[in-house]
């Protein structure tokens, strides 16, 4: 976005520009004062205002990046990524970089009358309108500036930032998980010949050609319409092998794939399939939910690391990825068999599932809850308010975690709050309501006679 800003900012200078050689000498006698600039105060003016700029993009953004340095230290280092990717940064930045290069582009149009005639005005050039915007953008790069230090402040705190990515990931599960539990299914998606498909494209069987990496890195993108769209031309039965997140060597198999009709596929088939993914040297949270899920448990260890000791910060990581998980079981899961539309299978692809979320998410970040009693309190009370609204298979798979988180504090915290955490079952009241029970029913046992 600045590159653009830059690019918009040389085109309207030249325009400017060109409109003040037309209604030079043709404005109206009340607009005469706007037009009553010398071509020495012009460079003044130009000057002060494309120095001014260049100097608070500078150092304004150096500074930020100093305290956004400090707060990906405490969080994650990929909040430094989210600063870049910040729409009003980018704005912010080219805003500042774009009222520098105009007011360079309009000072080298400034003209002043030739030697020995200094009193004849005739000659020189002075670019009043474009002077006059110059002057409006350093109005709304001033203004710019102030949202922008309100701004920054609000975007680096854990709270902002938290929340920010628990929303990004209740928004990516839903666009992968369209379907409440119990909607009915379309024909698209579905299939009860999984085994014999896999079966059917097993590498090194006859027919069956792999896909490989063309270098290596991260699998970003996968866009399955467009390979769907291939499978239906070609008649082809695909399987892939990894899902967005995964790292890749070159040369790693992609896919794998045969066609239905028995046909030797060409090499020019096995390069239109490479198209439909793209890699990078960084995972991104376009089509990777796991992605998300795990900045939020990677900011929930950090803060309850011994160097920042932080549990406000972890048990709100700690929230909002309870939120994200409450909203995923509640949706139907993803078939991992996907039929075209005249019903035959084409793709088999691995899915996300409610378990394999928990897994590196949950799981992972229990030993770190486990060794701090607030924390400890927390996990509890979000995984059992979590077990309450899901269906029984779900919900096993979170008593299964509480069994373990169990053990782990039972190992790093004294018997007696471990046994007072867990006092409710998983599903009743919450730890924290049968805390404060408890604590009512021994202040109230004071004034019993």
């Amino acid at each position: 976005m600045p590159s653009v800003m830059v690019l918009m900012a040389m085109i309207l200078s030249f325009a400017t520009i060109q409109l003040d050689t037309v209604v030079a000498g043709a404005a109206p006698d009340w607009l005469s004062w706007l037009f009553d600039n010398q071509p020495q105060g012009a460079r003044e003016v130009l000057s002060t205002i494309a120095g001014s700029m260049i100097t608070v993009a500078g150092v304004v953004f150096s500074i930020t990046l100093v305290a956004v340095s400090n707060a990906a230290y405490r969080l994650s280092p990929r909040l430094l990524t989210n600063f870049m990717r910040d729409v009003s940064n980018q704005v912010t930045l080219g805003t500042f970089i774009s009222t520098f290069i105009y007011c360079l582009m309009v000072l080298r149009a400034v003209q002043s009358a030739p030697p020995g005639q200094q009193g004849d005005q005739a000659s020189a050039f002075v670019p009043h309108l474009a002077l006059l915007l110059a002057i409006a953008l350093a109005v709304c790069s001033i203004a710019v500036l102030i949202y922008f230090i309100h701004h920054i402040p609000r975007s680096i705190h854990v709270s902002s930032v938290v929340a920010d990515i628990g929303t990004d990931l209740k928004n990516q599960l839903a666009s992968l998980f369209p379907r409440e539990l119990g909607a009915p299914t379309d024909a698209e998606i579905g299939g009860s010949n999984e085994k014999a498909f896999r079966e059917r494209l097993l590498a090194g069987e006859a027919g069956v050609i792999a896909v490989p990496s063309t270098a290596s890195g991260y699998l970003r993108i996968m866009d399955t319409d467009d390979l769907m769209e291939i499978a239906e031309k070609k008649d082809l039965e695909i399987q892939l092998l990894v899902q967005p997140g995964e790292f890749l060597n070159e040369g790693d198999a992609v896919m794998t794939f045969r066609r239905a009709d028995g046909a030797k596929p060409d090499k020019a088939l096995t390069s239109k399939l490479q198209e439909t993914f793209t890699l990078g040297a960084m995972r991104t949270p376009m089509q990777d939910a796991n992605f998300l899920a795990q900045e939020l448990s990677e900011i929930a260890m950090r803060a309850l690391s011994p160097g920042i000791n932080d549990p406000v910060s972890a048990i709100s990581a700690l929230n909002w990825l309870g939120s994200g998980l409450a909203y995923l079981g509640g949706r139907e899961s993803i078939k991992p068999l996907r039929k075209d539309s005249k019903g035959r299978d084409r793709i088999l692809s691995p899915v996300i599932t409610f378990e394999s979320l928990v897994e590196n998410s949950l799981v992972m970040i229990a030993p770190d809850f486990a060794r701090n009693l607030p924390a400890a309190r927390a996990y509890l009370t979000v995984t059992s308010r979590l077990a309450r609204g899901l269906p029984t298979e779900r919900r096993a798979v979170i008593e299964k975690l509480q069994t373990r988180f169990k053990k782990i504090t039972g190992e790093a915290l004294p018997e007696k709050d471990v046994e007072e955490m867990f006092s409710e079952p998983v599903g009743g009241r919450s730890a924290a309501l049968a805390r404060a029970r408890n604590k009512a029913q021994k202040f109230l046992s004071l004034f019993s006679f």
